[in-house]
């Protein structure tokens, strides 16, 4: 059947696969932005950047050590987290191809607009269906199912930071963030579950993953997409329609929250800080939130600026918020960046390496 006619058969029309830009959202997002971008640099403008190499230069060497060891610990905790939900649809892959799997996509991430978002999972599936013969429709599943609560964790973590911040200050303040807190958390965890039983947006699922394998040059046919989208349904349904599932691995997803503020607080005693608890939860959740608008690879400058904003609110010098920002990102970014590239590179070769398997 040709690509037209398997589209015709379940009602796409072949000018749907063209991508669609709305232009309001665009502007919202690009005036987001600049906001953010002004923010940082009116802050920067009035730094004495020499403060700040001095606290990076005294900064305790061993404690950033152990930072590193630490966001590199949270990265095999991912792997096992998703172990979790390629369990739910009975795969099995090693410790050691998930863990590579992951450096590479996050390097993926860090070179693609939306921070943690933006290569992930797409590349992931990739590499999963070249190195174990998963098909894309469990890959893109078990990636998705993995991740089905990490949106309730972290906007949990923003709004306890939050709470804890400003909500002594004002009781009408504190039930709002409370409120706000529970709508929020209702959506993030009924949500998902909804959008892949009612079987929303097939359509524009079609059109992104025929794109995504066009830049891998494996274009596919639209019977075969099309065929993997209802696999993908089911599939990502099964990873979250049971609550045991749901409990396990949302529970993960709240130890590598945990980890991460913890790392954030390793990150400022290397600098001679203690951090409140309210400062290291909004930081270490907002700006995961901001990166993921689409504006330049990896979060770049909205994912600084946005951290560097929020620490100065929250009381803490300027002069040890850009230091610690700049550890922060050379561990999440520049760090994570050399080492995925490797590891991407090296497990091109291996997949080059396979024979190809259609699915």
């Amino acid at each position: 059947m040709s690509k037209s006619g398997a589209a015709a058969k379940l009602g796409i029309g072949v000018n749907e696969y063209k991508p669609r830009i709305n232009l309001r959202k665009s502007v919202v997002v690009a005036a987001l932005a600049i906001v953010i971008m002004a923010l940082a640099g009116w802050l920067l403008a009035h730094e004495d950047f020499h403060q700040m190499f001095e606290a990076l230069r005294s900064g305790n060497r061993l404690l950033i050590a152990a930072a590193i060891a630490i966001y590199f610990l949270s990265v095999g905790l991912w792997a096992i987290r998703w172990q979790v939900a390629l369990s739910f649809l009975d795969y099995r892959i090693s410790f050691g191809i998930r863990y590579l799997v992951l450096c590479a996509a996050i390097f993926l991430n860090n070179i693609t607009p939306g921070a943690r978002v933006g290569g992930d999972p797409f590349g992931r599936v990739y590499m999963v269906h070249g190195l174990e013969k998963m098909s894309y429709s469990s890959g893109m599943a078990s990636a998705i199912g993995e991740r089905a609560l990490t949106p309730f964790v972290v906007v949990s973590f923003l709004m306890a930071g939050l709470l804890l911040q400003f909500g002594q200050e004002s009781l009408h303040l504190a039930l709002l963030l409370i409120v706000a807190w529970i709508l929020a958390a209702l959506g993030t965890i009924f949500g998902p579950r909804l959008f892949f039983k009612k079987r929303v947006a097939v359509k524009g699922l079609n059109s992104i993953i025929s794109h995504v394998l066009g830049w891998f040059g494996r274009h596919g046919n639209a019977q075969e997409i099309i065929e993997g989208i209802d696999t993908f349904y089911s599939s990502s349904y099964a990873t979250i329609d049971k609550w045991k599932k749901v409990l396990l691995i949302g529970s993960l997803s709240l130890l590598l929250g945990v980890i991460d503020v913890f790392r954030l607080y390793v990150v400022f005693l290397a600098l001679g800080y203690h951090a409140k608890i309210s400062v290291l939860l909004v930081a270490s959740s907002l700006p995961t939130i901001v990166g993921i608008i689409p504006f330049l690879p990896g979060g770049l400058v909205l994912i600084e600026g946005s951290l560097i904003s929020v620490l100065t609110a929250f009381g803490v010098p300027l002069d040890l918020a850009m230091a610690a920002t700049v550890i922060e990102r050379g561990i999440s970014f520049i760090l994570s960046t050399i080492v995925g590239g490797g590891i991407f590179s090296y497990l091109g070769v291996k997949m080059a390496a396979k024979p190809e398997v259609r699915n």
